[in-house]
């Protein structure tokens, strides 16, 4: 699971001086890792307004600044790292909004900006090192053209080996048209983007192959954490429900990623041929759709090596639950309780949203933390449920102390904890979800 990427780097003072010297330094990086001209003037723009903010707020007085552009494959990453802690994050909230009445505000209106010019951002701070600010940007990949992939049909025989690149695309298709979106996974939905990623080691799979090169099923996999894989499928296409092909499927991921570092793998929607005898249930959540029907999707998990164990980071009322939790999966933990407890918070939180719109659901993160996490969450959760979303869930990062700040606006709002997914983050991961329907 080799992520193939390449980077170039640039490092000016924080002076405007310099300003048209990032600005094509970042557009060029992205035209050379191949994004199209939109996606490169936008985290260009992005990256412009970053800058200068850096110069006229943040760092006023000059300082160094360091510009990493990656490839990914499939996205172009900036990467900024500015050597301060007076960088005020909450422009990167989904829900700000600029009042032209409030110095602070403009100042803040560039970052704005920012945040909507790009796909994703992250933002992290290690001790003793500099602030990183993350701005990607992805590939426009179209969506498919609608046609009826060539039919399957039994296959008497079968052999497991990683899709050539033109079935992978095939896959896609395959799978879009013998699953429902409820259980298909969004990377199945644009062929030319799962390409890239499995080019680029985001992701690996394996596909069961006839002796005539016929596709009877399909599996994918990707690292989510620091020592976990979170499996897809196994997809299995128009095969007589006796065969063996989804055991096998599951049987090759499990023993390809065996071989490697990772401890655990976890499958988070499973597809009815899913082998629950391989895996122990983590819990459910409950997934609401648009008709008013709602069912329980289940999370699983298996260990694929002994757990050595590890320092988890838990608010005082999230501690029953936790405990409750690692004695059920016997997962050995050193448990640390940890609240804010009078110290000085940055004034504005940041939480990221991934929103997956097919499926009817969004996932907050936190990305920084404040004094006003509790108002943050009730912002985003208004936000969400005018988008007519009905399943809001939020993961928090036990390996990170500072995450614990979120905690009681999440159980006073009616966020419940639903599962811990094991080595998910830096640490383990706690999934709430928002109790009810929101739309």
């Amino acid at each position: 699971m080799k992520r193939s990427t390449r980077e170039v780097m640039l490092s000016v003072d924080a002076d405007e001086v310099f300003l048209p010297l990032v600005t094509a330094f970042v557009e060029k990086a992205a035209n050379c890792f191949g994004l199209g001209m939109d996606e490169s003037l936008r985290l260009t723009l992005a990256s412009e307004e970053v800058f200068m903010h850096v110069c006229r707020v943040v760092m006023p007085s000059g300082g160094p600044v360091e510009i990493v552009c990656s490839n990914g494959g499939y996205y172009a990453q900036a990467v900024f790292s500015l050597p301060t802690d007076a960088f005020d994050m909450r422009a990167f909230n989904l829900t700000m909004t600029i009042s032209m009445e409030d110095d602070a505000d403009l100042d803040a209106m560039g970052l704005v900006i920012a945040s909507r010019s790009v796909d994703r951002f992250l933002l992290n701070r290690e001790e003793g090192r500099d602030l990183r600010l993350t701005l990607i940007k992805e590939k426009t990949y179209p969506m498919p053209v609608e046609v009826t992939p060539a039919a399957v049909g039994p296959l008497a025989k079968t052999s497991l080996r990683p899709p050539r690149p033109e079935e992978v695309k095939f896959l896609s298709q395959l799978a879009a048209s013998y699953y429902d979106t409820r259980v298909l996974s969004d990377i199945l939905l644009y062929p030319g983007k799962l390409l890239d990623m499995i080019r680029a080691g985001e992701y690996d799979s394996l596909a069961a192959v006839g002796n005539a090169g016929e596709i009877g099923g399909a599996i994918f996999w990707r690292r989510v954490g620091e020592n976990t894989v979170e499996c897809f499928g196994p997809y299995v296409f128009n095969q007589d429900p006796a065969s063996n092909i989804a055991e096998e499927l599951l049987e090759g991921c499990i023993g390809a990623v065996a071989r490697t570092q990772f401890v655990a793998i976890i499958n988070t929607r499973p597809t009815p041929e899913f082998s629950r005898r391989h895996f122990e249930l983590l819990g459910t959540l409950d997934d609401y759709a648009p008709d008013g029907s709602s069912s329980r999707v289940e999370a699983w998990f298996r260990l694929l090596r002994e757990d050595t164990g590890s320092t988890v980071w838990v608010h005082p009322r999230l501690d029953a639950f936790v405990r409750r939790e690692y004695a059920r999966l016997v997962l050995p933990r050193e448990i640390r309780i940890d609240q804010p407890s009078g110290e000085t918070l940055p004034r504005h939180s940041v939480l990221s949203a991934e929103f997956d719109r097919l499926q009817g659901r969004v996932t907050l993160r936190p990305m920084w933390p404040g004094a006003d996490a509790e108002e943050n969450i009730q912002r985003h959760v208004r936000l969400v449920a005018g988008e007519k979303i009905l399943n809001i869930h939020f993961a928090v990062d036990l390996g990170q102390a500072w995450q614990t700040v979120f905690i009681p606006g999440l159980l006073d709002l009616g966020f419940e904890p639903r599962f811990i997914l094991p080595y998910a983050g830096k640490g383990d991961v706690v999934v709430f979800q928002l109790g009810g329907k929101q739309a």
